[in-house]
């Protein structure tokens, strides 16, 4: 799976003809879209994009957002990289149909790195019966089953670990008996197994596979979108993804700790089990970039400062107490954050909706509050007392 960000280039609708096709060159190279009839969550527009009568892939463009204005997202085709001519051209073709349409990668969205193997389900069974416990237990997302028919049973298939949100996301499943009950359109993953001597005689195949995404990816230095063909380059960027994050111990290890704190300092010192030897592999590994971390934000106190306004104004009229408490935190957050003019820039808006929530409630707004000049409200308050 890959999924680069472009930017827009020549693309737009009126580049297509009635039957919904256009053709865009590079040199003596020409790609041949096809409209579809919708396009996506984040892009109005999609179109198959065609190398000779190979489908390499969709393009959607015409954001719906406007921080996304001037941007299109190329998705490749999945079977292209089971080609034996993909590590050799794959890239070329894309980045001339890049260029074909004026554009230019600017990052990877996202891309999953698989490794294929049957040593990957001893390791999915370990897991799953808590033989060996990851380092990071909250990165743990639980397991994946299926029903043996034959035997009537529960079986395992797989686990999660890690997230979309932090950039990555690691599976490790049984593959081929996903290719047989859910992906059977898939059998370029077969002819590759049987290419590489990994068909399934005897036993499944399993996959360890990363999703990784832009987050994570702008982290690598020196990676670009160029090695994700090279195949030498996809395990070590597996290997940097897996480093310090995709970990796991011997569960002796927890045997017998006290609390989790104890279990922690155990698990941080002991020997990490072997997934992948990656000492075979003779490439220039990846570093991480040390990321400045941003700086935090006011959002969370302006909505704390909306509620605590809120709270104080529902507040019965024989409780000025606990209005006064909920009027003088929001002062003090207001002051601390100098948010004073946001909350005059506010007042308009919030007046009438805490108005409408009292209301709602058949109550009258706490006179304590003065909604019409809130900001200066709050202020005033801090040194009135009950």
């Amino acid at each position: 799976w890959l999924e680069l960000k472009l930017s827009a280039g020549d693309l737009s609708l009126e580049c297509f003809s009635q039957n919904g096709q256009t053709i865009f060159y590079s040199g003596n190279e020409a790609y041949r879209l096809d409209l579809h009839p919708f396009g996506g969550k984040t892009y109005r527009t999609s179109a198959a994009v065609y190398y000779g009568d190979s489908r390499i892939g969709t393009i959607q463009f015409d954001s719906i957002f406007e921080n996304l204005k001037d941007t299109a997202k190329f998705q490749a085709e999945n079977s292209g990289f089971y080609d034996e001519w993909a590590g050799v051209c794959h890239a070329s073709i894309i980045e001339n149909f890049v260029k074909s349409i004026g554009s230019k990668v600017l990052g990877v969205l996202r891309v999953d790195v698989a490794l294929d193997g049957r040593q990957f389900e001893a390791f999915g069974w370990n897991v799953y019966y808590h033989d060996i416990l990851p380092v990071r237990q909250n990165s743990m997302k639980g397991g994946h089953w299926a029903t043996d028919k034959q035997h009537l049973t529960r079986v395992t298939t797989g686990f999660s670990y890690g997230s979309r949100s932090s950039g990555r996301l690691f599976r490790c499943y049984d593959k081929s008996l996903e290719i047989s009950e859910k992906s059977k359109h898939k059998t370029y993953i077969l002819d590759y197994w049987k290419e590489n001597n990994l068909d399934q005689e005897g036993g499944h195949v399993w996959r360890l596979e990363a999703e990784l995404r832009s987050d994570f990816l702008k982290t690598v230095d020196g990676f670009t979108w160029e090695h994700l063909f090279d195949k030498k380059r996809l395990l070590s960027l597996f290997q940097v993804a897996t480093k310090n994050f995709f970990e796991f111990v011997d569960m002796r290890v927890a045997e017998g700790a006290n609390n989790a704190a104890q279990r922690k300092k155990r698990f941080q010192r002991a020997k990490r089990i072997e997934v992948i030897d990656f000492t075979q592999v003779h490439v220039d590994g990846y570093q991480r970039k040390k990321i400045e971390q941003k700086p935090k934000t006011d959002r969370t106190a302006k909505i704390m400062i909306k509620q605590l306004a809120l709270s104080a104004a529902l507040c019965a009229e024989n409780e000025p107490e606990k209005a006064l408490n909920y009027a003088k935190v929001a002062g003090l957050l207001m002051d601390e954050n100098g948010l004073q003019e946001y909350i005059i820039k506010k007042n308009h808006f919030w007046q009438p909706q805490i108005e409408r929530a009292a209301w709602r409630r058949g109550k009258s707004v706490n006179s304590i509050l003065d909604l019409g000049n809130l900001a200066t409200s709050l202020i005033d308050l801090q040194n009135c007392y009950v």
